[in-house]
């Protein structure tokens, strides 16, 4: 994506218990490295579904979104409305962080494109997979769902096993030089694996016993004061019962 210049603040339509909290440390990242106003619509969920109020904003009906009144200067042409995870962090790198996420190396460029990649299918299909699965339970009958149970456990454990090497692979990736998925420094592949190791923690997919560095990791990035706002700011962040 080019380079934007003079992009003027933008508004972040945030979901509680979702995924648009990676969305939201990020901006809370460019408020401290750059100064960076943004403003915050939140959203509760609403029988664990996203509020209907968001399909105002956005067909879909989905967090995050992200909106400008321009990009241009010129507020003539309507607002601007960017949807999907990947591509507002993106934007939010070009538009606001003078290249402060971009990796020094074309290597660590091509890491950081390689795991953001891996964030969102080869480790997302699977978590996402999983997580359908275990919440079909709690949407069925009563007199369902200690069968469905059964079923759903029997599925999910076969699913788990198939984690391992992807686990590994993240692993295997980190070291006392390269400490981010972007490299030396932290970066847009940070950003994006950050929601499914919380997923991964929160729900028991990670072992971060097994996994020392990729434990590392996540206390590096719970750590960063960025990231606590962030959490403070998101109301409700239960990635187990979505408030169900």
């Amino acid at each position: 994506m080019e380079k934007i210049a003079n992009a003027p603040p933008p508004t972040l339509y945030h979901l509680e218990s979702s995924q648009s909290l990676r969305v939201l440390w990020a901006l809370e990242e460019l408020a401290d490295s750059h100064g960076q106003t943004f403003e915050l619509k939140r959203y509760p969920r609403v029988a664990a579904r996203a509020d209907p109020a968001i399909k105002k904003i956005s067909p879909m009906g989905k967090a995050p979104v992200l909106t400008l009144p321009h990009l241009d200067g010129r507020a003539a042409g309507g607002e601007v409305v960017i949807t999907e995870s990947r591509v507002i962090l993106q934007f939010l790198a070009d538009a606001y962080s003078d290249d402060a996420w971009r990796p020094a190396t074309l290597e660590d460029r091509m890491r950081d494109r390689q795991f953001q990649e891996f964030a969102n299918n080869s480790l997302g299909s699977v978590y996402m997979l999983m997580l359908v699965f275990e919440l079909i339970p709690r949407q069925a009958p009563a007199f369902l769902r200690g069968l469905l149970g059964l079923f759903v456990g029997s599925v999910v454990g076969r699913i788990k096993a198939e984690t391992e090497t992807p686990h590994q692979v993240l692993e295997d990736a980190l070291s006392d030089d390269k400490p981010w998925f972007s490299g030396p420094k932290m970066g847009l592949a940070d950003f994006n694996m950050s929601w499914q190791m919380d997923v991964g923690v929160q729900r028991g997919y990670l072992d971060v016993r097994r996994y020392p560095k990729l434990a590392a990791w996540v206390e590096r990035v719970h750590a960063r004061p960025a990231y606590k706002r962030a959490l403070q700011k998101t109301g409700t962040y239960d990635l187990v019962t979505f408030g169900m």
